[in-house]
């Protein structure tokens, strides 16, 4: 053969490989004296597959869906397809709370082969093998081009044991054709999160401005301050002179932000709902609200779920579906209105009482539950601080529940009727099918003893009693228990 024939051959497998999607590391961490070099195979930015320089990212949210295979990977296939398309030159940066696919280590640590600048933060909770396998081809030293550290706890502020690094933002200075990519909700990249919990990822790329400040917001996060930061909010380019969720594209809180009663962006948010609005015909347009909360709990759970059933007593359609809820704040959430109860519906399903589930090996039960939601979104679609027909998206890292304002965490709003809608077919999902969620009230029935009129034959009328059987409707602890890492992932 010559050595034209041979080049080409070459070439031409260097491509087969590149399109087929294979990993460039297995799935397994290294075992005892395996090069981690050995169990990677270097990918060459340049050379994956024709159309690399065309390709576009990722745009919009994306979901999982844990009761479906083709539905598992669905978020973390982006994110790899993402890392897979960043040249040679380009930078990524992560900071998540968990990460334990091999697949993600894989492409990350192929992307730093190539030339690709990779920054991670975590938080302190596990040291997977998938972080292994970075941490062994690009460092800890944050003062160097790469490296994947671990927060004390918290990156912004004082270590303690209730405090952690929860955010789950994913950037890129480039992939493919797309400059300054962002990616935030919240995904973990973990198995439980692919196999068992609801997940929500959102992807933009292009807001230049609103990107320089994640970067900034990360850059501050790295030092891993011992004291307590403020919290930041940023918006990108604002349309007036400070941000304001109601007309900017996007706004963010970075948090810690220690919040109560008097000053929660969640009761400032809830405040700026207008339930009814005239339509102008002499009816009225109601506001639509649609709530997937992972988990509300703790005496913030109680003040917040209190506010949002104040909106469907207002008149608001609200539907409520969570993961896990503390049980007095599931009693005033679903307290009677005038107006009825909330509709409220949980994706907290455990099929098997007797199972335990320990997915990345560490000794510990991660999950008891078979199936809950991890999502932190509420969608808005109706009168929002004034403005008729708003359509609006809250999502993030950020739980409502009592810990979550002292962690890091990224709040983020979108406006727009299409990412919207998106979010809300991925709320029906959920809410429409009994294997994806359940009632979230018990019914029982009872007999009742009930007035009646009769007429006697002569015509006279009198009293008797009847026996009725009829529904009642209560709330009651939801039936199952947690895992160590189940709330705080």
């Amino acid at each position: 053969m010559s050595r034209l024939s041979t080049l080409v051959c070459v070439v031409c497998l260097v491509l087969a490989a590149s399109l087929s999607g294979a990993d460039p590391a297995s799935a397994m961490d290294p075992g005892p004296g395996t090069s981690v070099h050995a169990a990677v195979e270097v990918h060459d930015a340049q050379v994956r597959a024709p159309g690399f320089r065309g390709w576009k990212a990722p745009d919009g949210p994306f979901f999982n869906d844990p009761h479906r295979k083709k539905g598992y990977f669905r978020i973390e296939s982006k994110v790899i397809d993402t890392i897979r398309h960043t040249p040679r030159g380009s930078m990524i940066r992560i900071a998540v709370y968990s990460l334990d696919r091999m697949p993600v280590a894989n492409a990350l640590v192929a992307a730093a082969r190539r030339g690709v600048k990779v920054q991670m933060l975590l938080n302190d909770h596990q040291d997977t093998a998938a972080m292994r396998v970075i941490r062994a081809e690009i460092g800890a030293d944050r003062s160097a081009k790469s490296f994947i550290y671990q927060c004390q706890a918290s990156c912004w502020r004082a270590a303690n044991a209730l405090n952690n690094l929860h955010s789950k933002v994913y950037s890129c200075s480039q992939a493919g054709r797309s400059l300054d990519v962002l990616a935030v909700g919240s995904a973990n990249m973990t198995l439980n999160a692919d196999l068992h919990q609801w997940n929500d990822l959102y992807f933009m790329d292009g807001n230049h401005e609103l990107f320089r400040q994640f970067v900034s917001l990360f850059n501050d996060m790295k030092k891993d301050y011992d004291t307590r930061q403020p919290p930041l909010t940023f918006c990108g380019t604002p349309l007036v002179l400070v941000c304001d969720d109601s007309i900017d594209k996007n706004t963010v809180w970075a948090f810690p932000r220690v919040s109560g009663p008097k000053d929660d962006l969640v009761l400032t948010m809830l405040s700026r709902i207008q339930c009814l609005t005239p339509d102008g015909l002499g009816g009225e347009t109601r506001t639509r609200l649609a709530l997937s909360m992972h988990t509300m709990r703790g005496s913030r759970g109680d003040y917040l779920a209190a506010a949002i059933r104040k909106k469907f007593a207002e008149g608001c359609d609200v539907r409520v579906n969570y993961g896990l809820i503390g049980y007095h704040t599931k009693g005033i959430l679903g307290a009677p209105t005038p107006r009825g109860r909330i509709p409220l519906r949980s994706t907290g399903l455990d099929y098997n009482t007797d199972d335990n589930f320990d997915l990345n090996q560490d000794g510990e039960d991660d999950l008891i539950l078979d199936f809950y939601s991890h999502q932190k979104y509420f969608v808005i679609q109706g009168t929002y601080n004034g403005v008729p027909d708003t359509h609006m998206v809250l999502t993030g890292s950020s739980n409502w529940a009592s810990l979550s304002t002292a962690n890091d965490e990224i709040w983020f709003t979108v406006r727009g009727a299409v990412v919207a809608r998106k979010y809300l077919a991925n709320f029906d999902y959920q809410w429409d099918h009994d294997r994806n969620s359940r009632n979230a009230y018990t019914t029982t029935y009872a007999n009742f003893r009930v007035a009646r009129m009769v007429r006697d034959q002569d015509g006279t009328q009198r009293k008797t009693y009847v026996t009725v059987r009829r529904p009642v409707t209560s709330v009651e602890r939801d039936p199952y228990r947690t895992g160590p890492y189940w709330e705080s992932d």
